[in-house]
């Protein structure tokens, strides 16, 4: 049924947005962190995104149907019984990248963690970016469950229509 894909679809976009809130999370509840277990501060982290490879699914099915004259590609034939594997329209996490820009350095003498000089590096995270990336990705998240419930919406009213 074509409205399963549309719900993990959506299911998708809503498990990578969930793990950039948490990151970003994490990048705020450190901001202040100046001795991690690898020794020196917290270093901010980014998450990066990636669209699945149609070509490489399709390439991937045709190999598991093992026979490529046989094959029909849902996406070009509505009437197909096969269903189009969600992620051919679904952006996935890539990978967690640290960023590596210059630490804050802050002259506090009296800090255990400070240098010879008296600075303390502090995380390279600048808390209003912080928020600014934590509301663009609950947007994003809350963007995702409307098109989810736009798509039970659909399903139920079809449902209804179906009993009569």
């Amino acid at each position: 049924m074509a409205y399963l894909s549309d719900f993990d679809i959506s299911g998708y976009g809503l498990s990578a947005q969930r793990f950039r809130l948490n990151v970003i999370s994490s990048n705020i509840a450190n901001a202040n962190t100046t001795r991690t277990a690898e020794g020196g501060p917290y270093r901010r982290r980014e998450v990066i995104f990636k669209a699945n490879d149609f070509s490489e699914l399709l390439n991937k099915q045709i190999k598991e149907d093992n026979n490529l004259l046989e094959y029909e590609n849902p996406l070009n034939d509505p009437s197909s019984q096969k269903d189009a594997h969600p992620a051919v329209m679904s952006v996935v996490v890539d990978k967690v990248v640290r960023d590596d820009r210059e630490f804050r350095m802050k002259y506090e003498p009296g800090h255990p963690d400070a240098n010879a000089e008296g600075y303390v590096a502090y995380p390279n995270i600048n808390p209003v970016i912080e928020m600014a990336d934590l509301i663009e990705a609950t947007r994003a998240y809350q963007a995702n469950v409307a098109a989810f419930n736009s798509t039970k919406s659909i399903a139920q009213s079809a449902i209804e229509l179906l009993r009569g």
